[in-house]
């Protein structure tokens, strides 16, 4: 080899800083990444089912789906609700699976910044890289801030269900929005070292949840719909022409529900043996929410009780509604209402905890400026405290459009899905063009041999494709209200991203990049310790 290979009881994180973890002995290889500045790093605190609650906080998937069902009646009813589900969620499963192959050799914070850096060749990787990470960051801000926003609604929803007369104000939502980041954000900074257990938390919260809330369900609501109403009766409400249009902007409440499949790379960190617990997190992870999903779906076509009220909701809350119209009970309404409450309350914190150790990683890069300051971690709290604060501070911002235009804030924060499908498209595209994909004789941990190439085809395909739909407005005639603003958004985040890369990043933007050192395959043991060259 090429030096002295020392144990290493303090490594360095990916994040900046010096090798994470020897890899497996399938790939033959040995990485190590150039020195940073930094010198306090995030403890790893976490295990795989601590990460498993980070990434299902995030999405929710069961019970986000319920808060679609006002696409039911409007936008092809029941029958494209499940079936849309169907077709995008296959789409969905095979981005996660071949992200968890590039995060099986490559596992880093940053994700799609430290891939695109790898994949491109060095004449074009570093813009790339840049524009994957604004791309990517701006994903998850906007995924706090829709967060929050959801939040405030499930509140007034369920203040709203005992309440028929109270009337909300603006500001009303704005101040349950900021009580919802500033909660996620004293957990992220003060909670740190309690994350896992609150990860661990939410998971039991959506998954007893969800059982509690279809058992119910299914054994109180009546008369049941039928099969014909669940799988075959098609409503076009939206003023296309084309059953096949509404079809594909069907697909909104599944890429909504099943999405932000990097969000377990971000915490790379603070994971032992990320090369396999990662992968292992992605791969269970995403399956198991599209199967309890598809569940969902069939329980929620089969117990709409009164499908027209769905239309003009309780609070403005689809799955309230149902809970009121099918479940025949006050208590039972109230309590399924407070397990989606909590669930999503608990979910904030974990999409700002994976937004923070993103916008860490980024920073790390000096991408912004202050970056060395941003991807700081207080040694004391074992928090990226500015990284949280910067995500919490932009969101906040960002919801002050509320006061402005409730279309704005709604195109802003609904636009985090295609924001992310642009972003991976970066990577993505680098990596089918590689010629030698991961680098020569190098096997990833989690392989999908030789359906690898065309799985990443078929992703861009989707990207291109759902990302062009999303951007279609629902309803026709299209007016200053049902106009998806949701293009608006993304060049609004593409002039941000060259602003910046003009005046800071071009002349300071610098990945740490793995430097790859030749050795004997059988030299490299499983990953039990970190290693030093």
């Amino acid at each position: 080899m090429a030096g002295i290979l020392k144990n290493e009881a303090n490594s360095k994180s990916s994040t900046g800083l010096e090798v994470s973890e020897i890899p497996d002995s399938e790939t033959g290889e040995v990485f190590k990444i150039k020195e940073s500045d930094h010198d306090v790093v995030l403890e790893k605190n976490f295990d795989i089912w601590g990460v498993v609650g980070i990434v299902y906080g995030s999405i929710g998937t069961p019970l986000t789906l319920g808060t679609y069902l006002s696409t039911v009646i409007g936008v092809g009813g029941a029958p494209f609700f499940f079936y849309a589900y169907l077709f995008a969620g296959v789409f969905c499963l095979i981005t996660a699976y071949s992200m968890s192959e590039m995060a099986s050799v490559h596992p880093h914070s940053s994700a799609l910044v430290y891939w695109s850096y790898l994949y491109y060749p060095q004449k074009y990787n570093r813009g790339l890289a840049y524009l994957s990470g604004i791309l990517s960051c701006a994903c998850w801000i906007f995924g706090v801030t829709a967060t929050g926003f959801f939040n405030a609604d499930l509140v007034l929803g369920l203040v709203f269900m005992h309440h028929p007369d109270y009337v909300s104000h603006t500001y009303h939502y704005y101040l349950l929005f900021l009580a919802s980041i500033l909660m996620a954000t004293v957990v992220n900074i003060f909670g740190t070292r309690l994350l896992p257990l609150v990860a661990r938390l939410t998971n039991y919260v959506f998954n007893l949840g969800t059982l509690f809330t279809l058992v119910a369900l299914l054994a109180r609501a009546h008369p049941k719909q039928t099969a014909a109403f669940a799988f075959k009766e098609i409503t076009n409400e939206t003023g296309w022409s084309s059953n096949g249009v509404v079809f594909f902007l069907s697909i909104l409440p599944t890429v909504a529900s099943v999405s932000l499949f990097d969000g377990a790379c971000h915490m790379t960190d603070e994971i032992p043996n990320p090369k396999k617990n990662i992968p292992t997190v992605i791969t269970y992870g995403y399956t198991g929410a599209y199967l309890m999903g598809l569940i969902a779906v069939i329980v929620y076509n089969f117990c709409i009780v009164n499908p027209d009220n769905l239309l003009d909701p309780v609070g403005g809350i689809p799955l309230f509604q149902l809970y009121v119209d099918s479940l025949h009970n006050e208590g039972l309404s109230t309590v399924s209402a407070l397990i989606v409450i909590v669930g999503f309350f608990c979910g904030i914190i974990s999409v700002l905890t994976s937004a923070s150790r993103l916008v860490m990683a980024f920073a790390a890069f000096n991408s912004v400026p202050f970056g060395k300051q941003i991807a700081t971690v207080n040694a004391k709290l074992n928090a990226p405290v500015w990284a949280v604060l910067f995500c919490s501070g932009l969101a906040t911002l960002i919801g002050l459009l509320i006061f402005a235009s409730n279309t704005a804030l709604n195109a802003v924060s609904g636009s985090y899905v295609t924001t992310m499908y642009v972003a991976y498209l970066i990577p993505f595209l680098g990596l089918v063009f590689k010629q030698d994909r991961y680098g020569k004789g190098v096997v990833p941990l989690f392989n999908l041999g030789r359906w690898g190439k065309p799985m990443n085809i078929i992703c861009i395909v989707w990207f291109l494709f759902a990302s062009a739909w999303l951007c279609v407005p629902s309803y026709q005639p299209v007016t200053a209200t049902t106009m998806n603003y949701t293009i608006a958004v993304l060049g609004a985040t593409a002039f941000v991203a060259i602003v910046n890369w003009l005046f800071y990043a071009r002349k300071h933007f610098s990945v740490d990049v793995f430097e790859e050192l030749e050795v004997e395959a059988e030299s490299v043991e499983e990953p039990k310790e970190t290693l030093k060259i």
